[in-house]
């Protein structure tokens, strides 16, 4: 089971369907298979073994494996930059983690390696229940937010992360993607609008066409890459993105953004409410981004020429570079 996994993984990797990010994540996932099978006594249990019931216990020991750590120490060796488990999975990373495992068994099914996927084993009902998700509302900094972080005077220690966040506020991109930018990805269009353009690393492999993605740079953009020349992190980005939440945490802390934001407790299944900067993210600033410019826009439908949904208000009109460059200067005043 674990060896058939991994390849898997390997062959998915190779032939486009994983990029590296997911690659690395689910390299993660089979090491977590094969310390469930370890555990359970079946270090070589083979595929077809690995029924319903088995699918079931795996799924718990997801849930709860931060209980084996004390128990096994070997399983979970202790040392600079392991990421033991700590606390219990909540429903997302859960069923995140069985997504792959059941694309693994619908490949096996479909190249005849085993006759039935354990997930089609399953009630339709408990299928249902342990892929069902439930999602918390949008965390985003408001526009006023994101002018008291440009406009607050932070220690040298966390001059860094500001730069990166305000910014990622700018740009929109995923934080991979922005730490692997350089100065060659900054041009001058012919109306004379700076931008930044890259093509997203999450999506390269799938794209049909070499489709960069262009977004105009606004002065405070303009500002901090001229200051740090793109060098906003260290050359050793293995562990930059964890290093990076930490102290976005930090940072907003410092600002004073201690809006409060909701989030779905496991264990009371109610909403619980904590200030933003205690739940802050690599993903906030790209949310914040998306959120700004949606708020400048009109409503595609607003004329009432075609109902709300459909495409072809797409196929007719497009933005511009300029037209973004407006809109991103409208959003962030």
């Amino acid at each position: 089971m674990y060896h058939r996994f991994l390849r898997f993984i390997e062959e998915s990797h190779r032939d486009g369907v994983m990029g590296d990010g997911r690659y690395a994540v689910a390299l993660g996932k089979a090491k977590k298979l094969r310390r469930f099978l370890i555990i359970i006594g079946q270090p070589s249990m083979a595929v077809h073994k690995f029924t319903n019931d088995v699918l079931l216990e795996f799924r718990q020991f997801i849930y709860d494996e931060y209980k084996y750590v004390s128990q096994y120490p070997n399983l979970y060796p202790r040392g600079v930059g392991q990421r033991l488990p700590q606390k219990r999975l909540n429903d997302t990373t859960v069923v995140h983690d069985l997504k792959l495992f059941q694309a693994f068994f619908a490949e096996l099914e479909n190249s005849n390696e085993i006759h039935c996927s354990p997930f089609r084993k399953l009630s339709r009902e408990k299928r249902r229940k342990i892929m069902h998700v439930m999602y918390d509302e949008p965390i985003f900094l408001r526009a006023e937010e994101v002018k008291k972080v440009m406009t607050t005077k932070v220690p040298d220690v966390l001059q860094w992360v500001k730069d990166i966040f305000v910014l990622n506020c700018t740009i929109g991109c995923r934080i991979g993607d922005l730490l692997h930018l350089t100065l060659d990805k900054i041009a001058t269009s012919e109306d004379g609008i700076p931008y930044i353009h890259y093509i997203p690393s999450k999506t390269t492999r799938l794209q049909s066409s070499n489709h960069e993605v262009m977004t105009p740079l606004i002065n405070p953009a303009l500002e901090i890459i001229n200051r740090t020349q793109l060098k906003l992190m260290g050359p050793n980005l293995k562990y930059g993105k964890e290093r990076y939440n930490k102290n976005l945490r930090r940072l907003l802390e410092y600002c004073g953004i201690s809006r409060r934001v909701s989030l779905y407790c496991q264990e009371t299944k109610d909403n619980i409410y904590k200030p933003i900067y205690e739940v802050a993210t690599s993903k906030l600033a790209r949310k914040t981004h998306i959120d700004m410019l949606n708020k400048v826009q009109i409503n595609y439908y607003a004329a009432g020429l075609h109902h709300p949904g459909s495409e072809a208000v797409f196929r007719y009109t497009g933005l511009e570079l300029k037209d973004k460059y407006e809109l991103i200067k409208a959003a962030f005043k």
